[in-house]
């Protein structure tokens, strides 16, 4: 199972790691404690109203926290329970997948990562309504598209790759868009 190599840190064999993982996937289906779920309710809490004094004080978008970030944490939390073959969500899991979280998604809000968006002239802004409204046209509500194909379906029409992005990242930061597969794929979502 575990031994010890030449830097004295432990090594664990490739068999019993993937036994045990196959054991957890199979066996181990945590739920969330009631001190686990007041827990993640009050980080919730505090992590919107942080978000909003952020969007206030800087004057930027910010990443606004949802009931996706809130449930994305919650898989966390319990996939952490899981690693630990335990059947219950306790605090401690809660915490580290709020700690992996804010490391993850608040510090990127924080160093401004997601004000990457270039400031736009009037013109583009109106070509990007023009590509927001032809997207709406193409894909439906609750369907799926591939990234790539809808982009060069666009720039078949519009020719301006910038335009493109940026009313897709418009309807995605909307919540119209939400991206699987590595953003590989779009689902049309309002």
């Amino acid at each position: 199972m575990l031994r010890q190599d030449a830097s004295n840190s432990p090594e664990i064999e490739i068999d019993f790691l993937k036994k045990y993982l196959t054991y957890a996937k199979q066996k181990i289906f945590p739920r969330l404690s009631e001190e686990a779920g007041n827990a993640l309710q009050n980080m919730y809490v505090v992590d919107r109203m942080a978000s909003k004094e952020q969007q206030i004080s800087r004057k930027t978008q910010g990443i606004p926290i949802t009931v996706r970030q809130l449930e994305a944490i919650i898989r966390l939390s319990e996939s952490i329970a899981r690693m630990h073959l335990q059947s219950i969500v306790q605090i401690k899991h809660v915490e580290e997948a709020h700690r992996i979280f804010r490391i993850s998604t608040m510090n990127a809000a924080a160093s401004g990562m997601n004000n990457a968006t270039p400031v736009m002239n009037e013109e583009l802004q109106a070509l990007c309504r023009k590509i927001e409204d032809a997207i709406k046209r193409r894909v439906a509500v609750g369907t799926r598209i591939a990234y790539t194909k809808l982009q060069q379906e666009l720039l078949n029409r519009f020719s301006n790759n910038l335009a493109i992005d940026q009313a897709i990242l418009s309807m995605v930061r909307r919540d119209e868009f939400v991206h699987h597969e590595g953003r590989k794929i779009l689902e049309r979502k309002r």
